[in-house]
């Protein structure tokens, strides 16, 4: 402020009110940026690494049970807090729950063999204190999109802010969200829908098998998103610059193998 007062060669006192509101708001932005990203970046004292695809459950109101009748009993099974109580509601024993617990049950009522990180503080969601500590070649969300939308945000929210490069897929009821960071190959069935949203600020050197490609193209919320694409050619590859921020690859739930695939290799559906 005070540079740009003697680049004017002015008083600030005298310097437009608008310019005073304008670097308030943008003081104010870039303190939520700074410490929200230092909440995400910071390294958590209890952090758990896995070798295989781990499946971590939210409490949002959608069906469960249609997708982890699909996935492998052998998973690891993680619940963020009240995603505890909706698989016990169906039968089923996570391995661990992670979160504030201000939504799950008396731990009184579990097995002795769950394990419990109790994680205090209302700066971040209980989904973000998750993603923050697992450590993954593929983390499978249910129970994070859709039904609710301010909880759809949220874990959109949460995919932002991450500072790892782990793939992330969130599952819903219709579709499914893939979180990448890097280049990315998938078998998809010409005709698809598939749509790109980025999480943050990401340009594209390359892709193939897109109605519209994304070659040269700089996304970023606001100002340039890619809904609603179209599969003409298979495989789909997409090129992603170095440093971005990451980006989202959003395609109807009957795809969920193959996005599984593109990150890890094998479908496990």
């Amino acid at each position: 402020m005070l540079y740009c007062a003697r680049n004017l060669n002015c008083e600030p006192s005298v310097l437009p009110k608008r310019y005073f509101v304008y670097i308030l708001k943008e003081a104010i932005a870039l303190r939520v940026i700074i410490r929200h990203k230092s909440l995400m970046s910071k390294n958590p004292e209890d952090s758990f690494r896995f070798s295989t695809a781990v499946i971590l459950v939210g409490a949002s109101p959608v069906a469960l049970e249609p997708i982890l009748a699909k996935l492998p009993d052998g998973l690891p099974l993680i619940a963020a807090d009240g995603g505890a109580s909706k698989l016990l509601d169906l039968g089923r024993v996570p391995n661990m729950i992670i979160g504030d617990m201000d939504s799950l049950i008396s731990p009184d009522t579990l097995p002795s063999s769950v394990k419990i990180i109790h994680l205090s503080g209302q700066d971040d969601t209980d989904f973000e204190k998750c993603l923050a500590r697992i450590e993954a070649p593929l983390i499978i969300g249910l129970g994070f999109l859709e039904a609710r939308f301010d909880h759809s945000l949220a874990a959109i929210h949460a995919l932002m802010c991450l500072r790892h490069d782990h793939p992330v897929l969130l599952v819903g009821d219709t579709d499914a969200l893939l979180r990448l960071t890097g280049d990315v190959e998938m078998t998809m069935p010409v005709g698809s829908r598939i749509s790109i949203w980025p999480l943050g600020r990401q340009s594209f050197e390359a892709s193939a098998g897109l109605r519209w490609p994304l070659t040269g193209l700089e996304m970023a919320p606001g100002e340039m998103i890619g809904i609603s694409n179209e599969v003409i050619a298979t495989p789909v590859s997409i090129v992603a610059t170095s440093g971005g921020d990451g980006y989202a690859v959003i395609a109807p739930i009957k795809m969920m193998a193959e996005l599984i695939t593109a990150v890890i290799g094998e479908s496990l559906v």
